[in-house]
């Protein structure tokens, strides 16, 4: 139904305005959002403890946490295009602050005072995303969901990775002059915040469909997904997942900058590697979503999720190569995820609660990940020694979590999506097809030999 309801001259201009807009986000949150390196070397350059890394990283889940509210926001309005833009204007609005505040207050007191603002602008910005999510639910038809939404990202990822490597190397030229590091700092925060509100100018002429408002009181509007065996289900697993992914999250980029002594620049290319791989892979994984369901999908890329950490534990300043080359397999593995988090929901969702459900099914990622990510900088291991091999406390919490990620296929395996092909299937058919293409190789060689 929702598929008839979208018309092709719609469609294609909603594409073409999701993906413009996208890439002013995307530069937006490269620089200015979670997981950002700029505020983990802000942080740094303001002295920051391990716990407060881990309340940094565990701010960012608040997005997630919040996100219910988009559908107690618009529960009573047809349209949602205003709300979506008018709680992002306010999020995005607060960015240039994160800069300022340092170049008028101490170290301590500027270190409190970046994480409120941030706290406040990502708790904006998930209300803002959670309605979005809703809306571009009922404009993408659900059969090229997966190849839309993996195309638009493999486009956003170059884009805001390319730029912030370049004001990397602008931070990297002034790291060893404080003063002129938090101008710049500052200089580079407010561009960001005018990126982001540029980008929003955009999605306001994005096309919508009215809704259905609902009349539903508001503790039922929250109770009724939990009707749905299947949701909760879904629920587990994502909390379960990002349970798992939270352990040492906080610390992924401390560990470069403090142990393996890598500058901004280095951080970002690490990056850009980590985008290369998404981009070359995110087509492939959109086809794969398609045609097999996202639940396949997501099981391969938790097995490659817990292969890459051991990586970090052989890492060092004499053979950084080793993280780039890493990079790209998780590169290709979070593009995956990406894909599957935002469209998995979807798939199982009520066309008319698609939004509730997305919502909800953040919240409960989102509290999953903010309890391990507390958790990792308050209580930091000891160094450990395995096998003859010398770990950093921090390389500890990036052991545990590539065990706690593999557990996460018991709760996924519980989860039934519609249509969905098993993994065994799955594996099968790209069994096949992998010795058509090498045989098909093989034939061309000789082909070209004679």
């Amino acid at each position: 139904m929702g598929d008839l309801k979208t018309k092709p001259s719609e469609l294609r201009e909603t594409f073409r305005i999701s993906i413009t807009e996208g890439v002013y986000s995307q530069v937006y949150t490269s620089l200015a959002g979670p997981g950002s390196v700029f505020l983990t070397k802000l942080l740094v350059m303001l002295g920051a403890s391990s716990i407060q890394f881990g309340i940094l990283s565990a701010i960012g889940q608040i997005f997630l946490i919040l996100m219910p509210l988009g559908a107690l926001v618009t529960r009573k309005l047809t349209l949602h295009k205003s709300a979506t833009v008018n709680w992002a204007v306010a999020g995005r609005a607060l960015t240039p602050f994160l800069g300022i505040i340092p170049l008028f207050l101490s170290d301590r007191i500027s270190l409190t005072a970046v994480l409120v603002v941030f706290a406040i602008s990502t708790a904006l910005l998930a209300v803002s995303a959670n309605i979005w999510a809703g809306w571009m639910a009922r404009m993408v038809p659900l059969r090229i969901r997966g190849r839309f939404f993996a195309k638009r990202n493999a486009v956003l990822l170059g884009f805001g990775l390319s730029t912030a490597f370049l004001l990397g190397l602008l931070v990297d030229f002034y790291s060893d002059d404080p003063h002129a590091l938090k101008l710049v700092m500052a200089a580079m925060f407010i561009v960001a915040g005018i990126i982001g509100l540029i980008g929003l100018k955009i999605l306001s002429k994005q096309p919508e469909r009215p809704t259905e408002t609902t009349s539903m009181p508001v503790r039922q509007l929250f109770k009724e997904p939990f009707k749905d065996k299947n949701f909760r289900r879904l629920c587990v697993f994502g909390s379960w997942w990002m349970l798992a992914v939270g352990i040492g999250a906080p610390f992924w980029q401390p560990f470069m900058i403090e142990v393996l002594h890598m500058g901004v620049t280095e951080m970002l290319l690490y990056g850009m590697t980590s985008t290369i791989g998404s981009i070359l892979t995110l087509k492939y994984w959109g086809r794969l979503i398609d045609r097999y369901g996202n639940v396949a999908a997501m099981k391969l890329a938790i097995g490659i999720g817990t292969v890459v950490p051991f990586v970090w534990l052989f890492v060092s300043p004499s053979n950084l190569w080793i993280i780039y080359v890493e990079s790209l397999i998780s590169g290709s593995m979070w593009g995956c995820v990406g894909v599957v988090t935002a469209n998995l929901v979807l798939a199982i969702a009520p066309e008319n609660k698609a939004q509730i459900y997305s919502g909800l099914f953040g919240a409960f990622c989102g509290m999953g990940m903010m309890i391990t990510m507390l958790a990792s900088g308050f209580f930091m291991p000891a160094p450990l020694t395995i096998f003859g091999l010398s770990l950093h406390p921090m390389q500890v919490l990036f052991l545990i979590t590539a065990f706690a990620r593999l557990s996460a296929l018991l709760p996924l395996s519980r989860v039934k999506e519609p249509n969905a092909v098993p993994l065994n299937v799955v594996l099968g058919k790209l069994r096949i097809w992998s010795k058509v293409r090498f045989l098909n190789l093989r034939v061309t060689q000789s082909r070209e030999k004679k």
